[in-house]
């Protein structure tokens, strides 16, 4: 059983641990096109979490950067 007491620090609290597992699956992705779509798949996902954010115009830019920071 895992417990987030043991699990790494949440570097994206407002996209959840699930978000932060996929974004490091995307990272040992070799293939560089099936890790893009994977990664614009995950900023979807980043959109569809917090729809007031993706109103606003900036927001691939905002999770992308979200994305790379966490990198």
């Amino acid at each position: 059983m895992n417990y987030n007491t043991s699990s790494n620090k949440l570097s994206l609290r407002e996209y959840g641990r699930n978000v932060q597992k996929l974004i490091e699956h995307a990272i040992h992705i070799e293939d560089k096109e099936a890790r893009n779509r994977f990664a614009q798949g995950i900023i979807e996902l980043m959109g569809n979490l917090n729809p007031h954010l993706k109103k606003c115009g900036r927001f691939q830019a905002y999770a992308l950067g979200s994305f790379v920071y966490h990198l």
